[in-house]
Formats: structure tokens, C-alpha cells, sequence
């Protein structure tokens, strides 16, 4: 069948900084694979690598099938990006409550905005193996880079973000661990669209546009949040009507996963190890009815609003309205993720165990727009790693998982972040019983060829000033044979 319809995948890409000025890795495309770069996060220098994303096309015929993927042997690609970086001239991150309040805006003294919004503009490539930087935008008239785009010799897109750098102009203090006046980070997003022409034809198609985070890194990429960005947006694609929840769950798909990356948990927080025993007796499944329903009575119920108490505390991190609801604020995992274990815990699922799911072996749309989103927070948005609760419960879609760009623009999505990123994550480390996002800043690490957990940040980091300046000296989790170690070279 001919090609109608052009779509670009992963529909939201996920970069990362890192300092290296030369050496980079591509993000993950395959779902499950959380193999490391080839010489590991960091260059021979003990640089961070910054991670890339790739973005391809994809053609469907007038059934919305898919035909195959494009690339520049079958057609003349022209990719555009556009990064922003928004977050000085956003209102002040309140947390939800606070919503878009304009008399709480960062910088409020200051009259020209324009001066706080870094926006190199687009950028444009043509062909295979090009090159185009965002080195143009300025902070109060300072130029900040904030990344660049190359083409490969197949004519994908890679995005890259900036490197990590944080600074103050007007050497300002550091104040507040999210509303930082008179500061700039280099996180940015914004758009990705490409016109494409297929050898043979003069018709020229405009692809389903993409979306491109860069975020802050990732510091234990093998072990996954509990609740993953992928959870998330599939939740709204599910309340969209979409998608559907899997009834009954799949072991394997649907529930090992949830599983899995509780007892991971405890490699990257002190906090996880006590619950571990009753989580692994269920793998392999079934296990037992009582270890189930245990399992299951600890988690809190994502239909109780997050202000009212809750029997259930699992999986004890915090709730997007940390600071307004006292000790019972605990995140719910997503409304279809709580229904698949409440099946399970009954005794309704499929019992499909063959072993823990591998790396899956081709390239595909859907699997990339998964492969992305699964290496992401999914929750509490307070404010998050590389999105907060607009992109869940705000911005429109299109389609599951990409969004309705009519309304958007570039620096949209992270506007509401913490600035400079770096005093956030100082901050969001383990409060009180419940943690953060320990899978992207870990709490506890065990360092390589040592027995003793000890605390994640030792040694360097004391402050958001500190986390500033030696972020990138901080070590990365990595799997060894079958524990997760840190390693800070």
C-alpha cells in the first residue's frame, strides 16, 4: 500500500545533559534495554556523556497500518527543531495549588521578559550528516547554549541538549531549592517537525510533529521509577478512550514490572530494603494469595484525593502536594496500574511467566515512544525531573502520547521546573518515610566493591550551591552480574 501518512517517533524524545564536550550516547530505544554506552556515563576525563535522542519516521498507508520506516534511501528529509528554555519568566513553582498564578512570576522586578527567556530560535538540517547548534540564545544578554542537532548517515535526527551549566549574571544567591531570581539553567524543549519528500514523488509531506525534553541526567539508568512517565501518558491515553486497560493483566507485561522496580528500589534508597522479602516471594508467580493481598493492602488507592488519609502508603514517595497535605501525602501509582494488581491480587491475571522479559529485539514506533517514556518520572510532579503535572494533566494530545502542539511552544514543558535544576535536586533527597525519585537521584548507593550502603551525595554535595558546582563528579548506578553498584569514574 502506498504511504498517506508520515509520523515521527519517539513522539516525545527524552536528552540529557551532561558536561562532556565531545562524547555522547543515544538514548534508549528498545524496550527494557538498560544496557550502558559503550565506555560507560562518563568520558576518560569523568566527564558525563550527554545523552541524545533519535527521532525517525515512520509511513502508514490509509488505514493508519504501517508500511516501513523512511529514511534519507527513500526520501529528501528536512528535520526542524526549536529549544527554548522559559523557566526564569514562568510564574514561581508552588506545586498544583498554586496553578498559574501571574503575581507569583520569577523575576518579578524585572520589565523586560524577553530578556529572560533563552531562545535561539530554530534550527534546521537537510540531508544526512548535518549539523546545526542553539547558540544563539541570551539571558539578560548573555548567550547560553543550550544543544545542537545532527543528522546520521541514515538520515535520523539526534537532538543534544546543553551541558549542564547554571549560572547568575547578575551573581545572585541561591535562595529557594525551586524559584531562584536572577538564575538560568540550560534544560530546554520544544518542537520537532519534518517535511519529507519521497524519492520518485514531488509531493511533500508534513510528518506528524514529535516533542524533545532535555532533561537533568539520569543517575541510576537500569532501575526505572515505580511509576514511569510511559504510566502516566498511558493513563491519560486511557482516560482520552484511546487505549485500554489490559483485562485480565499479563503477569509478565503488566505486572512484573510494577515488582521489579519496587525491589530495585532498594539498591538506589536505604528505605526499600525492608520490603523486599514479601515483593520477591511473588516472582515466579503465583506465589501466594496472602503474599498477594498483603502486597496489595499497603498500596494507596489512587481514587482517594491526596489531601484525605489513606490506609495505604505504597509506594511511599511523595505526592504532588508535598507541602500542603502533612505526612499522608503519598503518591498513588496510576489508576490502570492499581487495577492490574488489585486483578492480581485476586487472582485474575495470566500467568505468562517464561522469566524476566528481555530487551526487545526490533525497532518500532510504538516502541520507542515506550522506550522513551519508561526511563522518566511519571510521578510526584513536584515539580519532577523533566516534566511536571502540566504535561499530565494540562496539555492536550493528539494521539497517545504526543501532543497537540496547536497551543504550544518551545520551553512549554519545562517551564515549570526548578531553576537552576541542580538546587532541586539537591533538595528532593529521601524526607521523612517517603522518598523522591531515588531511580533518577538515588538516596543510598552501594559503592563499587564495598558492602555498606552509604549516601549518594557523601563527600560532595552539602548544599544547592554545592550541587551546583560538582554535579557532575556524582556517581552513576550500573548493574554488576545481579546487584547495582555506584561508580563516580
Amino acid at each position: 500500500m502506498p504511504i498517506t501518512k508520515i509520523k515521527i517517533h519517539p513522539a516525545i524524545g527524552i536528552a540529557r545533559l551532561g558536561n562532556s564536550p565531545t562524547e555522547f550516547f543515544i538514548g534508549p530505544e528498545l524496550r527494557g534495554d538498560r544496557r550502558p554506552p559503550k565506555g560507560g556515563y562518563k568520558d576518560a576525563s569523568h566527564r558525563i556523556k550527554r545523552q541524545a535522542a533519535r527521532f525517525r519516521l515512520f509511513g502508514y498507508d490509509q488505514n493508519d497500518a504501517l508500511v516501513k520506516e523512511i529514511t534519507a534511501s527513500d526520501a529528501t528529509i528536512e528535520w526542524t527543531v526549536h529549544l527554548a528554555n522559559k523557566k526564569a519568566d514562568w510564574v514561581q513553582f508552588q506545586g498544583p495549588a498554586a496553578q498559574t498564578d501571574p503575581t507569583l512570576r520569577r523575576n518579578p522586578n524585572v520589565k523586560n521578559r524577553a530578556s529572560l527567556i533563552i531562545d535561539p530560535g530554530e534550527r534546521s538540517l537537510r540531508g544526512p550528516k548535518k549539523t546545526a547548534r542553539f547558540d544563539t540564545g541570551k539571558f539578560f544578554g548573555k548567550k547560553v547554549p543550550l544543544g545542537e542537532i545532527r543528522t546520521d548517515e541514515h538520515g535520523h535526527l539526534l537532538v543534544l541538549g546543553g551541558f549542564g551549566k547554571s549560572d547568575s549574571p547578575k551573581h545572585s544567591r541561591i535562595k529557594h531549592w525551586a524559584n531562584n531570581d536572577g538564575w538560568h539553567d540550560d534544560v530546554s524543549d520544544g518542537p520537532v517537525t519534518a517535511n519529507v519528500t519521497l524519492r520518485g514523488t514531488d509531493q511533500t509531506v508534513q510528518a506528524a510533529p514529535a516533542w524533545v525534553i532535555c532533561a537533568p541526567p539520569k543517575f541510576a539508568p537500569p532501575i526505572d521509577s515505580i511509576i514511569t512517565l510511559y504510566d502516566t501518558l498511558f493513563q491519560r491515553a486511557v482516560d482520552n478512550g484511546w487505549l485500554s486497560e489490559p483485562d485480565p493483566p499479563s503477569f509478565t507485561n503488566d505486572i512484573y514490572n510494577v515488582l521489579i522496580r519496587a525491589i530495585h528500589t532498594k539498591w538506589v534508597s536505604a528505605m526499600a530494603a525492608p520490603h523486599h522479602a514479601t515483593l520477591s516471594s511473588e516472582i515466579p508467580p503465583p506465589g501466594t494469595a496472602a503474599d498477594r493481598q498483603a502486597i496489595f493492602a499497603r498500596l494507596r488507592d489512587p481514587n482517594i484525593p491526596l489531601a484525605q488519609p489513606s490506609d495505604g502508603d505504597m509506594p511511599m514517595i511523595w505526592s504532588d502536594i508535598y507541602d500542603t497535605a502533612g505526612h499522608d501525602s503519598s503518591q498513588p501509582l496510576t489508576k490502570s496500574q492499581y487495577n492490574a494488581l488489585k486483578k492480581w491480587s485476586d487472582g485474575n491475571f495470566i500467568d505468562d511467566w517464561v522469566g524476566p522479559p528481555g530487551v526487545a529485539s526490533e525497532i518500532s514506533a510504538e516502541g520507542l515512544d515506550r522506550a522513551a517514556l519508561e526511563a522518566c518520572v511519571g510521578g510526584a510532579f513536584y515539580p519532577g525531573i523533566e516534566a511536571s503535572w502540566m504535561l499530565r494533566d494540562t496539555f492536550a494530545f493528539s494521539e497517545p502520547f504526543r501532543l497537540d502542539q496547536t497551543f504550544l511552544s518551545a520551553g512549554d514543558v519545562t517551564k515549570q521546573m526548578a531553576v537552576p535544576w541542580q538546587t532541586d535536586f539537591y533538595d528532593c533527597a529521601l524526607d521523612g518515610n517517603l522518598a523522591w525519585w531515588p531511580a533518577t537521584r538515588p538516596d543510598d548507593v552501594f559503592p563499587e566493591k564495598q558492602k555498606k550502603q552509604v549516601s549518594w551525595t557523601r563527600g560532595l554535595v552539602g548544599s544547592g550551591k554545592d550541587m551546583i558546582a560538582r554535579w557532575h563528579k556524582l556517581g552513576f548506578v550500573i548493574q554488576d552480574r545481579d546487584v547495582y553498584v555506584e561508580r563516580r569514574k
